[in-house]
């Protein structure tokens, strides 16, 4: 079954699929009156529907069943210091496939670039087209942290367990960190890809920040991200 987006503000009769949504399904896919469809709004609110009526602007669908998924249990906070990768889209809808509750965007001291004119319309397409692909119910938020450590570690204040990704530690692993803190809610910090710097990591380990490693290897930016969301899914799957 294809699986379309549907803002939550357009979840109201009557339900309308308009612009690039119905232009996939009338267009590229050729789907006609009858055929059901699975919708989703990216805020835990799926639902079937049948389609009625199609142009190439609009799609009319009526509705057979809705319903809504609760928030996970768990949350994955993935804190990604701001650089000029140009796989950030790409790690984006790894971030929904996998799992990921919200990614933060922050400013480091080794970051690249400026953050101000992102893509934002850009990233929102990314995020609907894994969802949709994944059908994961739940798109994470985006949040963007202009104003370097101090605001990271107010942002992560109430998050229970904190866990910092630095290549120097030798002792500790993050899937160590992770079994030891059994915590629902974590954020992980992933530096730039200059690395963090000395101060940037005793600020965060003051604020309760647990450093952990990977491995033996310098990983790059998106790798270390990436290893960090398929842990947490793997270990969300074995809680």
């Amino acid at each position: 079954m294809h699986t379309f987006y549907l803002s939550p503000e357009k979840w109201t009769e009557p339900y309308v699929l308009d612009q690039d949504e119905a232009h996939h399904l009338s267009r590229v896919l050729r789907m006609g009156p009858g055929q059901k469809v699975r919708i989703l709004d990216g805020q835990g609110r799926m639902g079937f529907f049948l389609v009625q009526n199609c142009t190439r602007k609009e799609v009319l669908l009526e509705p057979e069943q809705i319903w809504t998924r609760p928030e996970p249990s768990r949350k994955l906070h993935l804190a990604l210091g701001w650089n000029k990768s140009s796989r950030r889209s790409w790690l984006l809808e790894k971030a929904v496939e996998l799992g990921a509750w919200r990614v933060i965007f922050w400013t480091g001291q080794n970051s690249q670039g400026r953050m101000e004119g992102f893509p934002t319309d850009n990233w929102h397409k990314r995020l609907v087209s894994a969802a949709k692909q994944s059908i994961n119910p739940w798109i994470p938020e985006i949040v963007c942290l202009r104003q370097g450590i101090h605001e990271l570690i107010t942002y992560a204040g109430s998050i229970p367990a904190k866990m910092v990704l630095w290549e120097q530690e030798k002792v500790q692993s993050l899937l160590h960190v992770y079994l030891q803190n059994k915590s629902p809610e974590r954020v992980v910090v992933v530096g730039p890809e200059g690395g963090l710097t000395r101060q940037e990591l005793e600020e965060l380990n003051l604020a309760g920040f647990v450093s952990a490693c990977l491995g033996p290897r310098v990983l790059r930016w998106e790798t270390a991200a990436l290893s960090v969301l398929c842990l947490d899914m793997l270990l969300q799957e074995h809680k």
